[in-house]
C-alpha cells in the first residue's frame, strides 16, 4: 500500500489526532497567557485597602435596648368629703404648682355643723370649769376637816388630862374627908366637878370619833391604799380619797371637752378638705368632675403627673441584669423628636417576669423643657463598664475565614497576623497581639493574602 492509500484509509483517525493536539496546544497557550498577565496585573495594580491605626483608648461597654418614657411622679386626687362641686380652677393640661387650688366643694352644711360643734365645746368647757370649782371646794373642805380633826384631837387630849387630874384630886380629898380634913360640902363639890369634866371628855371623844369618819386608817385601807407613815403624805392621800367623786366629775367634764374639741377639729379639717389642692407640681392629666356634680368620699377628681423628671423604662434580659447597677449612665434617643438625652439608672427591679425572663430597669432623665412625653418610644444605651488603655479594632478588620487573623500593613504589603480576641464591645473587639501604632487593613480582606501588595487608603480612626 502506498502512502497516499494509507492516508486515505486513516483519514478519520488523523483528523481526530490533529484536533486533539490543537486543543491541547490552545489550552496551554491560554494558561500561559493568563499566568503571565496575572503577574503583570499583580505587578501593576496593588489592592486598594482602607486602613485602621491601632490606638490605646478608653472603651465603654454598653447594653443597648429599647423602652418607653413614663412619668416619675403621679398623684390621683380624690375627695375626702361628700358634697357638691362649687368651683373648678384648672383644666386638663394646666401646669400646676404644689399646693395650688384645683377645685372647691360647697361647705355650707359643714359651716353649720361647725357652729353647733363650737357651741357644744363652750358648754363642755363651762361644765369643766364648774367641775373644777367643785373639786377645789371639796379639797378646801377636806383641808378644813383635817384641821378640825387635829384641833379636836388636841382638845380631847387636853380634856383627858383634865379628867385625870380631877380624878386624882377627888381621890386625895376622899382620903382627907375620912381623916376629917375636908368637909362633906367640899367633897360633894369636887365630885360634881369631876362628873362635869368626865362628861365633857366623853362628849369630845364622841365628837372626835364622828369627825374622823372617812379619815381613819381603816378608811385608807378600804380604799385599797397602804397607810403612809409620813403625816403630810397621809393627808394628801386622805384628800385624794375624800374628793374622789369630784375628781371623777372633773375628769368626765375634761373628756367631754376633748370630745367637743375633736369634733370641731374634724369639721374644720373637712372644711379645709373641701378646697382641693395639688400635692405635687406637675400637669393636670385628667379632670373627672364638673361644676355642680355631687362627689362622695374616695371619688377621683384629678390626676396630676410630674414630668420635670421622667423614667425611661426598659425590660432587660436576665443575662444582662447582673451588669446593671444603680447610678450607671445611660443615653436615651427619642426618634420622634430626633434628640438624645442622658440619664442614670435609678431602679432595677429585683423580680423577673416569669414569662419573658426580663426585669424592669428605670432610668431617670431630666425633662425641664417638657419635650419628653409619657409613652414615647426610646432607644436606650446603658454604660455598664469603662476599660482604660484598651486596644480595640473594628470587627470588619478581622479575617472572615479566620476571626483570629488581621493583616498588618507595612511598606505597602499586607502581612497576616494572629491575634487573640478577648471581647466584643459594640462594633469593636478588644484584642491582644497588636501594638499601639500598628496599621491594619479594614477593607478588601477577602482579596488579601500574606505578603500581598496593597495600596493603603487612609480612611480610619
Amino acid at each position: 500500500m502506498n502512502m497516499y492509500a494509507f492516508l486515505i484509509s486513516n483519514k478519520k483517525k488523523i483528523y481526530t489526532g490533529l484536533l486533539i493536539c490543537i486543543t491541547i496546544s490552545t489550552v496551554y497557550s491560554i494558561i500561559y497567557f493568563f499566568s503571565i498577565n496575572k503577574g503583570i496585573i499583580e505587578e501593576a495594580a496593588p489592592i486598594e485597602v482602607e486602613t485602621y491605626t491601632v490606638k490605646a483608648k478608653t472603651v465603654t461597654k454598653k447594653i443597648n435596648t429599647i423602652g418607653s418614657v413614663q412619668y416619675k411622679d403621679k398623684a390621683i386626687i380624690s375627695s375626702k368629703i361628700f358634697g357638691r362641686v362649687e368651683k373648678i380652677y384648672v383644666e386638663q393640661g394646666t401646669r400646676v404648682k404644689k399646693g395650688q387650688l384645683l377645685a372647691k366643694i360647697e361647705t355650707y352644711s359643714l359651716e353649720l355643723q361647725l357652729k353647733e360643734a363650737v357651741a357644744e365645746l363652750k358648754k363642755a368647757q363651762a361644765n369643766l370649769r364648774l367641775a373644777e370649782e367643785k373639786l377645789l371646794q371639796a379639797q378646801r373642805y377636806v383641808e378644813q376637816r383635817l384641821k378640825a380633826i387635829a384641833k379636836s384631837k388636841l382638845e380631847l387630849t387636853d380634856k383627858y388630862v383634865t379628867l385625870q387630874n380631877t380624878e386624882d384630886i377627888l381621890k386625895k380629898k376622899q382620903k382627907l374627908y375620912k381623916a376629917g380634913g375636908v368637909t362633906e360640902t367640899e367633897l360633894n363639890t369636887l365630885r360634881t366637878n369631876y362628873h362635869t369634866v368626865k362628861t365633857q371628855f366623853l362628849q369630845s371623844k364622841k365628837d372626835y370619833e364622828t369627825l374622823i369618819v372617812g379619815f381613819r386608817n381603816s378608811d385608807i385601807v378600804k380604799a385599797s391604799y397602804d397607810v403612809p407613815q409620813d403625816e403630810h403624805k397621809k393627808n394628801e392621800l386622805l384628800t385624794l380619797i375624800n374628793t374622789a367623786m369630784e375628781q371623777a366629775e372633773r375628769d368626765a367634764a375634761k373628756s367631754q371637752v376633748e370630745q367637743a374639741k375633736t369634733r370641731v377639729e374634724i369639721i374644720k379639717t373637712n372644711i379645709n378638705e373641701a378646697s382641693i389642692k395639688s400635692p405635687i407640681e406637675g400637669i393636670v392629666a385628667v379632670r373627672s368632675i364638673d361644676i355642680g356634680e355631687k362627689v362622695s368620699e374616695d371619688t377621683n377628681l384629678f390626676v396630676i403627673i410630674n414630668t420635670a423628671q421622667v423614667y425611661c423604662i426598659a425590660q432587660l434580659n436576665e443575662n444582662d441584669i447582673p451588669f446593671i447597677q444603680h447610678g450607671q449612665k445611660a443615653e436615651i434617643t427619642i426618634d420622634a423628636i430626633g434628640k438624645t438625652y442622658t440619664g442614670k439608672v435609678e431602679i432595677v427591679s429585683p423580680v423577673l417576669d416569669q414569662s419573658s425572663r426580663t426585669a424592669d430597669v428605670k432610668i431617670l432623665c431630666s425633662n425641664k423643657d417638657n419635650s419628653l412625653k409619657p409613652g414615647m418610644f426610646a432607644r436606650i444605651s446603658i454604660c455598664t463598664q469603662t476599660i482604660p488603655h484598651a486596644l480595640c479594632i473594628p470587627v470588619t478588620a478581622l479575617k472572615e475565614s479566620d476571626s483570629s487573623c488581621v493583616f498588618i500593613i507595612k511598606n505597602n504589603m499586607a502581612f497576616e497576623k494572629k491575634v487573640t480576641v478577648k471581647e466584643k464591645i459594640n462594633e469593636e473587639v478588644l484584642v491582644d497581639g497588636l501594638q499601639e501604632g500598628d496599621i491594619i487593613a479594614n477593607s478588601q480582606l477577602k482579596l488579601l493574602y500574606d505578603k500581598a501588595k496593597v495600596k493603603p487608603v487612609k480612611k480610619d480612626n
